[in-house]
């Protein structure tokens, strides 16, 4: 280096924590088991907020309107009138990332409310069910912690 700066060199010359390391690396490179673990993990929590009628944030979701409430009972659960959007959801898990979420075409107006119906008369509240919560972000951590930790045992 030129300039006067300092230069650390670390050489490590212990076998233990090399062969450590090196599967360390390894695992690092094959997440698709961590991320079917965290798939599998996310939609847990999905289907808990269907059952807690609740968004990640925790928010209660909109309550049913007088018609809906006249139509189905006020002892309906909001989005399983005939729990089809429930039994859809699913998670992919690749070598990169995963994806919780449906195949619903109906889905996207639950999650993000807008107007619907002919005319789009009704309007349908925002019910947010896909997400991920404060508790699957630590849940997301030690599962990653755990999976990188087990490369370091020998």
């Amino acid at each position: 280096m030129s300039g006067g700066g300092v230069s650390v060199t670390v050489r490590v010359e212990d076998e233990g924590f090399r062969e450590a390391l090196t599967r360390l690396i390894q695992r690092s490179m094959t997440l698709q088991p961590v991320f079917e673990e965290i798939g599998s993990a996310l939609q847990a929590s999905t289907e808990d907020r269907f059952e807690a009628e609740t968004g990640p944030d925790g928010q209660a979701w909109a309550a049913h309107s007088p018609v809906t409430l006249l139509r189905r009972g006020a002892s309906a659960k909001k989005l399983r009138d005939r729990n089809h959007l429930y039994q859809s959801l699913s998670y992919a898990a690749g070598r990169l990332q995963v994806a919780v979420g449906t195949n619903r075409t109906y889905a996207r107006i639950h999650q993000l409310g807008g107007q619907a119906g002919r005319g789009r008369k009704v309007t349908i509240p925002a019910r947010p069910y896909l997400g991920v919560s404060a508790d699957d972000r630590r849940m997301i951590g030690e599962i990653l912690t755990d999976h990188l930790a087990e490369g370091m045992r020998p």
